[in-house]
């Protein structure tokens, strides 16, 4: 079993999110070290920025930028690997798995949990976690033929429940297709998944084989 642990947030903007913050926190040394994977290159380094502010409130200053795209450097792996947390952010994820495929990152991010790194999945940073981002489609139409993502947990993520519940007939159709559980979180809640327990933070819930679980 890993020894590290995954935190799922559904977004990471209102003031619930808290709640999860303080999951890491609590289990880290004063002012961490964290890494910064953007789903998307950030050119103008204006979502590096705003999660710089984001952190700051918890005097955390030390972001290390580390991009799967266009500024991709593998020098900075080792210095990725000795952070204490490490955010992937939210944004497309489609996008973002097409950049780990194609950087075979998959398994630097296995080596991380297994040594007992904390990994921040925001949306999408979540998604390309679980065992493939099918759940995307859903609401989206497929960009790629390649689907299988890092596969670091055994169920689907879907986050901002809140806006799309009204799919739900299509997700309890989608877990029941794919024989999934699925875990629909709405913004400001999430999941912390730490040696083999599943820790739901809010009201997630919970869909298996097209059935809703209390």
């Amino acid at each position: 079993m890993p020894a590290g642990t995954i935190i799922f947030y559904s977004d990471q903007v209102i003031p619930g999110n808290e709640r999860l913050d303080r999951r890491f926190l609590e289990m880290n040394k004063d002012r961490p070290k964290l890494a910064y994977i953007p789903s998307a290159s950030d050119n103008s380094r204006r979502y590096y920025r705003e999660k710089c502010e984001y952190y700051k409130k918890y005097d955390i200053e030390d972001l290390l930028y580390f991009d799967l795209n266009k500024e991709y450097d593998p020098s900075l792996i080792e210095e990725l690997l000795a952070c204490d947390a490490i955010h992937l952010s939210g944004g497309d994820p489609f996008q973002f798995l097409g950049s780990m495929r194609k950087r075979n990152f998959g398994p630097v991010l296995k080596k991380y949990l297994a040594d007992g790194g904390i990994l921040l999945g925001i949306s999408a940073g979540a998604i390309v976690l679980t065992p493939s981002i099918n759940i995307s489609h859903v609401f989206y139409k497929s960009r790629t033929d390649q689907h299988h993502a890092v596969g670091l947990v055994d169920f689907h993520f879907l986050p901002h429940w809140n806006q799309r519940q009204d799919r739900l007939d299509a997700v309890q159709k989608f877990s029941v297709d794919n024989q999934a559980t699925v875990y629909a979180c709405q913004d400001g809640d999430g999941m912390v998944i730490r040696g083999g327990k599943i820790e739901l933070v809010g009201d997630v819930l919970r869909i298996e084989n097209g059935m809703i679980c209390q």
